[in-house]
């Protein structure tokens, strides 16, 4: 077999589900920043993954704010782990402004490790019961 025909090979194997799991390594910044990382997969960001017969990759997200600033970043991110990905040629990040995120898109996991956080935070400050103001 040449190198061109292993080539073609290679990406005609590429499949959404291995994008998707590529995915699963993005992380929301601003969950990085408040020591909670979650994926964008978790977080029920990824709409739509598309691979086409070359192996470009399309991915399309949503936004957890619509005027996230961790846009480049996040875009820039999916592009390199996407992007690494054997077999996969090219990388196209799409917005998508018309699906606002909601606690309900997260997975699962995403659900759990919000929990745990929660729990945690919870743990570590305890609150002191709040008293009614005497009148």
């Amino acid at each position: 077999m040449s190198a061109a025909d292993r080539a073609v090979a290679t990406v005609a194997t590429v499949t959404p589900e291995q994008v998707h799991t590529a995915l699963g390594e993005v992380y929301d910044p601003c969950s990085q920043s408040w020591q909670r990382p979650m994926s964008l997969v978790d977080l029920g960001l990824v709409r739509e993954v598309a691979v086409d017969g070359e192996g470009r990759a399309t991915v399309r997200i949503s936004l957890t704010a619509p005027f996230c600033m961790a846009v480049p970043v996040i875009m820039q991110s999916v592009e390199q782990k996407v992007g690494a990905v054997d077999g996969v040629t090219g990388v196209t990040v799409e917005l998508d402004g018309g699906t606002l995120w909601r606690p309900e898109l997260m997975t699962d996991k995403g659900r759990a490790l919000l929990a745990a956080a929660r729990t945690e935070d919870r743990r570590m400050l305890p609150l002191a019961p709040v008293r009614a103001a005497a009148g």
